[in-house]
């Protein structure tokens, strides 16, 4: 029995075969509604994580939803149904500095197949 670090430490992505190592996902924004109405908000793959502020539905466009960020970011749904539960995939209203680099991160990841 050895009392050194190493001898604790278990590397897990050593223990797993290629094929199941985890891969990281796409980073996304996502809301949840029930009837219109934001219930959860959660970003993956994503750091800082976001959560929504405010919600409000488009007056010009009345099926899209516009969300506001905890970072003061705009994001946007289109073609959301008011009526039903519904996750919803938000998109960024103008540039936002680190959801343009983790998606730039995914994709590279994913055409070296790393």
């Amino acid at each position: 029995m050895h009392d050194s670090p190493e001898s604790s430490t278990t590397n897990v992505h050593a223990m797993l075969p290629a094929e199941e190592e985890e891969v990281p996902g796409l980073p996304s924004f996502e809301l949840v509604l029930r009837d219109g109405e934001p219930i959860v908000s959660g970003s993956y793959f994503l750091y800082p994580p976001l959560r929504a502020v405010t919600a409000e539905w488009d007056a010009s466009q009345p099926s899209r939803l516009l969300v506001r960020a905890d970072d003061g970011t705009w994001w946007a749904a289109s073609d959301v149904p008011r009526t039903g539960r519904i996750n919803v995939v938000l998109e960024p209203l103008s540039e936002h500095r680190h959801f343009a680099r983790a998606r730039a991160v995914a994709h590279l990841a994913a055409e070296t197949g790393h």
